[in-house]
């Protein structure tokens, strides 16, 4: 098995070394690497900010992780403007993708969507998520609850999505929590890599603009925290992911190989 992990987290050195530091305790990838239960050699980081990207058809499945970067129009940078080109090329390619929070955006955005700031502001914590009835039914969401808890946070939200796409899930400040956009491309709003401990280390490298945001009080700071909590629910995602989306194609791939 070979997967692509794509970090779209940012192109600012300092700030990936001080957040992967503070929150996830390491690289960024490891946290999904480690949800997945993947060998070092089967997940390949590549950070989409120093170019180069790689070619899609080389990779069995890709998860594109999230970003302090915002798709919105006016706001993109060059090396964007790649990762939309090579998302494009992903899913022509039929290669198997999924998009976290950032990659969310990415990829909705990419595809001709139009990603905006929240108008009701950020969504922050341990919040439920509920399934549409067409998510009850998809496989990405194989023995997920209906409705069930996620580690939240983002300020933009794809406004809405193309007639041919999927609504599988939606929370009460997000409408499009989670995505299906063809057979073997799916897009989710929450985390399912972050522990609580990671969304509490988030809150702290954030709580000046979670404050300055009117999400908390430096009175109510400890109160706020308390709320964010361990939930396995959400990284069912991640595994279903494997299960029922790169398996199969590097099963195909095999055959496909075989029968040359």
């Amino acid at each position: 098995m070979r997967l692509l992990f794509l970090d779209i987290a940012t192109d600012d050195l300092k700030l990936r070394k001080a957040s992967e530091r503070k929150i996830a305790k390491g690289p960024y990838a490891e946290l999904f690497r480690k949800r997945l239960d993947l060998k070092m050699d089967e997940l390949q980081v590549k950070w989409a900010a120093q170019g180069c990207l790689p070619e899609p058809t080389g990779y069995n499945g890709i998860i594109i992780g999230g970003s302090s970067k915002d798709p919105v129009e006016g706001k993109e940078q060059a090396w964007m403007m790649r990762v939309y080109e090579f998302i494009e090329e992903t899913v022509n390619k039929a290669v198997p993708l999924l998009g976290v929070c950032g990659g969310h955006q990415f990829i909705a955005r990419a595809l001709g969507a139009k990603v905006i700031y929240n108008p009701r502001g950020r969504e922050f914590g341990t919040l439920p998520v509920t399934l549409t009835a067409q998510g009850a039914r998809d496989p990405l969401f194989t023995e997920v609850p209906d409705r069930f808890f996620a580690q939240l946070t983002h300020r933009c939200i794809v406004e809405e999505i193309q007639r041919d796409w999927k609504l599988l899930a939606s929370s009460d400040m997000c409408t499009i929590q989670a995505v299906a956009i063809n057979e073997r491309t799916r897009i989710v709003q929450f985390h399912p890599e972050f522990s609580a401990n990671n969304m509490i280390a988030l809150a702290k490298f954030s709580k000046k603009s979670l404050i300055d945001e009117g999400l908390t009080t430096s009175s109510r700071f400890q109160r706020f925290l308390s709320f964010i909590r361990e939930t396995n629910q959400a990284a069912k995602v991640l595994t279903n992911f494997l299960t029922h989306f790169v398996v199969p194609n590097l099963k195909r791939t095999k055959r496909t190989r075989r029968s040359v």
